[in-house]
């Protein structure tokens, strides 16, 4: 619209402490790719969340360890979460992948202002799956 001040465009993510978290476990080579804001979409993103997407079908009805073990062989683990809070790994990715994707679009869009913030501990589904917040 050519009424809009370049100014008024914003976009604001909802993050998770668990997305830096998430990319400290990381191997070295992926938190580079990611972190940076130097690549795209389909080049640093997409291939590192199909890998995890891939980790996470093939693994679905197996143990535990299995997941663990494949999150941990293509360099995505989960720290403490993997056995603790699984679902809490997962989370942790997908709010990574969001961050990094971030990163790129106020890299790609520089009028646009892009902020991520972390609204804290929020009681949903995922949360109260765990026993300490039931």
């Amino acid at each position: 619209d050519d009424d809009d001040d370049d100014d008024s465009k914003r976009i604001v993510v909802v993050t998770s402490g668990l997305s830096p978290l998430m990319m400290s476990y990381a191997r070295p080579s992926h938190r580079d790719a990611l972190s940076s804001g130097d690549g795209t979409w389909d080049d640093a993103i997409r291939p590192r969340m199909d890998q995890c997407l891939e980790a996470h079908v093939s693994a679905e009805n197996a143990p535990l360890s299995t997941r663990i073990e494949k999150f941990d062989r293509i360099g995505f683990p989960g720290g403490p979460f993997a056995e603790a809070a699984p679902d809490f790994h997962m989370y942790g990715l997908a709010k990574m992948f969001g961050d990094a994707y971030m990163k790129i679009v106020a890299r790609d869009y520089p009028t646009v202002k892009v902020a991520s913030v972390d609204p804290g501990l929020v009681y949903t589904d995922l949360i109260l799956r765990m026993p300490k917040y039931r």
